[in-house]
């Protein structure tokens, strides 16, 4: 897909597509709205795509790979693989589109990837989303945004979706309602398996033991309610802690900061 022909695709992928779109020299940078229950079919693009929720979340999907991201990541995705996307909320999804020939670094990125997307990074692309820059300003922008991707770690701490379809049935689940608090053997009898099969599912294909990849599962959702302006005291039973305190603790382990902290710093980086 060139980068004229972007806008028609994105015409074709959302029922009521609201998008804005501005095309440079060599890159381009696309906002698009989506509403919840909204996707983008599987595709390919004939540029690198760097990927970022401003708001709301979105799932990737890239050959057995599946990633739940909210604004604290980036999906790389590289020139002609084959992904899709899916959108359970609405939201603001933020795209760059590159010529391959200017990726941050020669080797080491044919492959998709998440990577940490700090504030700096966010607030370039949102700037870079804007008409009326001066083309050098818009230069100056990408050329800051690329060196920052290049520098990105590569993120594990991603809410990523096991492979096997039990599994990731009730991964799904559990994003939809964080605060079921049934054990993995209750979870695995509703898919009519074995929880040691599920067990093994989530570890194989997330990295993570079901009681861990639950813990980072709430915190993911919780990022989303704070941003939406959702007080502490309401976002913690919300998501399955029985007090706010542990909520906090558990919250201040995971991203280093109070969801107060967490929020603030956000904002910040939105003016």
């Amino acid at each position: 897909m060139s980068l004229g022909e972007h806008a028609d695709h994105v015409d074709a992928a959302l029922s009521a597509p609201r998008v804005r779109q501005w095309t440079f020299a060599e890159f381009a940078v696309t906002s698009t709205f989506v509403d919840g229950g909204s996707e983008f079919a599987l595709h390919r693009h004939e540029e690198d795509q760097l990927a970022w929720m401003a708001s709301g979340s979105v799932e990737v999907s890239v050959g057995s790979d599946r990633w739940h991201l909210r604004h604290d990541h980036a999906a790389w995705i590289p020139t002609g693989v084959l992904h899709e996307m899916r959108f359970a909320e609405p939201g603001e999804l933020v795209s760059a589109y590159v010529d391959q020939r200017h990726r941050p670094s020669p080797s080491g990125w044919a492959q998709a990837r998440v990577l940490a997307l700090d504030p700096l990074g966010g607030a370039l692309l949102r700037h870079l989303s804007v008409d009326g820059r001066s083309a050098a300003r818009r230069q100056a922008a990408y050329a800051l945004l690329s060196d920052l991707v290049a520098e990105a770690p590569v993120s594990r701490e991603v809410v990523a979706l096991p492979r096997d379809s039990r599994a990731r049935a009730i991964a799904v689940a559990l994003l939809a309602a964080p605060d079921d608090d049934r054990e993995l053997a209750a979870w695995a009898a509703s898919e009519g398996v074995s929880a040691k099969t599920i067990a093994r599912a989530f570890l194989a294909d997330t990295g993570w033991t079901f009681r861990e990849w639950r813990v980072r599962a709430r915190l993911h959702v919780a990022v989303g309610l704070l941003q939406g302006g959702e007080p502490v005291h309401a976002v913690a039973p919300s998501v399955g802690y029985d007090s706010v305190s542990s909520f906090i603790s558990a919250f201040r382990a995971r991203f280093g900061v109070t969801p107060t902290a967490y929020v603030g710093r956000s904002r910040s980086a939105d003016l």
